[in-house]
C-alpha cells in the first residue's frame, strides 16, 4: 500500500498563505429551496484556479468540517454545504437517492456560478456521492480526497464472510450491528433519517459501488482511521467490540491493498486516528492532504489547459497558477521543459506563454532568452525572436553555457530568416 507522507516532505513547499476572504455562510435559493452554503476566498478566486468542495457524510451537517475548512481557507477557495433534509437547508420534497444527491450539488454550483476545475473531499458515506459527481463530470475534476471511505468490503455480505473467514459468526454480528446503526439513527430529523435509512438499505442490499464507478484518473489521496472506537457499540455486539472494529479496519485496508495497484493515481495514508472520528481528531492532517493534491503534477495542470483553452486564456492561467503554487513546483527547468513539449503538439502561442513567464521569473538565465526565441521563430515572428537569440549569445558567452554553440546556431539561423525576408 502507498502511503501518503504528508508532514515534514511538504514543508519545502509551503508558501506564505494568502488569507482570503472571511468565510461567509448563506442560504442560498436553487431550485425553490434553500441551501446552506459556506464558502471562503470566491472573491479572490484566480482564473481556472481549484475550489475545494467538502461534502459530508451521512446525516452529517457543514459543522462537521468547520476546522478543517478553517485550515484550507489559507491556501484555496472552498465550499461546504448542507443538502436538503440535513443542517439549515430545507426539508426535501422527496426521499434522498444518490442520484438526486449529486443533482443538488450540480444546482448549487450552477445558482453560485462556480465554475469547475473542483477538488472534492468527502467523508464516510459522503464520498460515494463525490465519487459519483465526478463520473458524471469527469473532466471538471481535477482532484479527490476520501476520509474514511465506505467501501465495497462493509456490504452485508461481504462483511459478513470477512468475520465468518476469521472465525466469528458473520451473519449475527452484520444483523447486530446493523440493529445497533437503526437505533443510533431514532431521534433524529427526518432529513437525517432518510439519509441514514438510504446508508442502511445499500449496506443491507450490497450496493455499495466504489469499485464499479468509473470515476476519472486523477490526483487521488485516501485518508484511513487505524484505531477504532468502540464504546459507543459497547453491549450492542455478540462479540468483542474491538475486535469487530479491527476487523473492519482489517478488510478496508485489504481492499486498498488490492485496489490501488492498479489504479496507480491513488496514494494511502493510514491515519493515527480512530475510524469515522478524523474530521474532529486529525483536521490539519487532512487540510494538508487537500494542500497536496492541490500541489500535485503542475505538469499535468498546464498541459490539460493547454489543450482546452484559448492562447488567450492560456497566458491568464499560466499567470495566476504562479499566484497558488509554490515557485519550487514551477522550476525554470520545468516550465522551459513544458514549452518545448507544447511545441511538439503545435501549441506555440501557448508555449510563447510559458517561455515569456519564464522569463519573467528568470531574467538572468540565456537559456530562457533563447527558448522564447525559437517559440516566436516557430510563430513566423522573426523579428522579434532574433534580438533574443543575441542577448542569449550575449549572456551565454562568459562564463560559457553548455548550450552556447546552440545559441549562436539559433541567432544565425535567424539572422539568415530574417535576411531573406528583406530580400
Amino acid at each position: 500500500m502507498k502511503k501518503a507522507l504528508l508532514f515534514g516532505i511538504l514543508s519545502f513547499l509551503l508558501i506564505s498563505p494568502e488569507l482570503f476572504a472571511q468565510s461567509k455562510t448563506e442560504l442560498i435559493t436553487v431550485d425553490g429551496n434553500q441551501m446552506r452554503a459556506k464558502t471562503s476566498g470566491l472573491a479572490k478566486r484566480k482564473a481556472y484556479q481549484p475550489i475545494v468542495i467538502l461534502e459530508a457524510g451521512s446525516g452529517e451537517s457543514l459543522e462537521v468540517w468547520n476546522s478543517v475548512f478553517e485550515q484550507i481557507a489559507e491556501f484555496s477557495p472552498v465550499l461546504s454545504y448542507d443538502r436538503l433534509g440535513l443542517g439549515k437547508s430545507s426539508d426535501s420534497s422527496g426521499k434522498p437517492s444518490v442520484d438526486a444527491r449529486v443533482e443538488e450539488l450540480e444546482a448549487l454550483l450552477a445558482e453560485m456560478k462556480i465554475q469547475p476545475p473542483y477538488i472534492l473531499a468527502g467523508n464516510n458515506w459522503g464520498n460515494l456521492l463525490t465519487r459519483e459527481f465526478a463520473e458524471d463530470h469527469p473532466s471538471e475534476v481535477e482532484g479527490m480526497i476520501y476520509v474514511d471511505p465506505v467501501l465495497d468490503t462493509e456490504n452485508s455480505e461481504q462483511l459478513s464472510a470477512y468475520l465468518s473467514e476469521k472465525g466469528l459468526d458473520g451473519d449475527q454480528l452484520i444483523s447486530e450491528y446493523m440493529d445497533y446503526q437503526k437505533l443510533r439513527m431514532t431521534g433524529r430529523s427526518t432529513g437525517n433519517k432518510q439519509e441514514a435509512e438510504l446508508f442502511l438499505t445499500m449496506l443491507k442490499d450490497n450496493k455499495l459501488i466504489w469499485s464499479s464507478q468509473a470515476v476519472p484518473e486523477v490526483n487521488s489521496l485516501v485518508i484511513l482511521g487505524s484505531r477504532f472506537n468502540a464504546f459507543p457499540m459497547m453491549g450492542s455486539l455478540s462479540a468483542n467490540s474491538g475486535e469487530f472494529f479491527n476487523l473492519l479496519i482489517e478488510s478496508k485496508k485489504k481492499f486498498l491493498d488490492e485496489y490501488t495497484p492498479i489504479h496507480p493515481e491513488y496514494s494511502v495514508l493510514l491515519s493515527s486516528g480512530s475510524l469515522n472520528s478524523l474530521l474532529l481528531q486529525e483536521p490539519t492532517q487532512i487540510a494538508q492532504s487537500v494542500r497536496q493534491v492541490i500541489y500535485a503534477d503542475p505538469n499535468k495542470k498546464i498541459a490539460n489547459a493547454a489543450q482546452k483553452l484559448s492562447p488567450e486564456e492560456f497566458d491568464t492561467f499560466i499567470t495566476d497558477l504562479y499566484s497558488y503554487l509554490p515557485g519550487s513546483l514551477l522550476t525554470e527547468e520545468n516550465i522551459n521543459m513544458m514549452g518545448y513539449s507544447l511545441m511538439r503538439f503545435d501549441k506555440y502561442k501557448q508555449a510563447v506563454s510559458l517561455f515569456r513567464k519564464n522569463l519573467e521569473n528568470h531574467p538572468n538565465s540565456a537559456n530562457v532568452y533563447d527558448s522564447l526565441g525559437e517559440g516566436l521563430m516557430a510563430l513566423g515572428r522573426v523579428e522579434e525572436a532574433v534580438p533574443l537569440f543575441q542577448k542569449a549569445v550575449e549572456m551565454g558567452a562568459e562564463p560559457q553555457h553548455r548550450d552556447y554553440e546552440l545559441f549562436k546556431k539559433n541567432l544565425i539561423k535567424g539572422e539568415e530568416m530574417l535576411a531573406g525576408m528583406d530580400n
